[in-house]
């Protein structure tokens, strides 16, 4: 059984060995050709490299007073759309009940997918 398993391998090994050599350097080839493209980017200090992720990090933190308050405006807004809820068009209340209703469908597809495919329930 070992004897056919190591003819298996080495004669998959030699079946595929010229597919990765030419794949190993196309790939190669288009990372210089990458790299060389965008010089211009790489960071050649190592104590500026190391300050990007945090400079990114809190740049992106910075960002959040802002959004949030974005949010609140938007919330205010939807807010006083719906207060008068009974005033509202037909079509827009079905566009939010649609609306709504993806909403719930995305989550039980979620759900399954998390369940791993199985529409039964969990596999304790």
């Amino acid at each position: 059984m070992a004897a056919r398993l190591t003819a298996l391998w080495s004669k998959a090994r030699s079946a595929t060995e010229p597919a990765v050599k030419v794949a190993s350097k196309e790939v190669a080839s288009r990372y210089e050709q990458l790299m060389a493209n965008n010089a211009q980017y790489v960071v050649k200090d190592k104590a500026a490299a190391d300050k990007l992720a945090k400079q990114l990090f809190f740049t992106q933190l910075s960002k959040i007073p802002a959004t949030m308050a974005e949010c609140k405006t938007e919330y205010a807004a939807l807010r006083s759309r719906l207060a008068g809820w009974r005033e509202l068009p037909t079509t827009e209340m079905a566009l939010y009940a649609g609306f709504a209703a993806e909403i719930y469908a995305w989550f039980c597809i979620g759900e399954i997918v998390g369940r791993g495919g199985s529409l039964t329930g969990y596999s304790v």
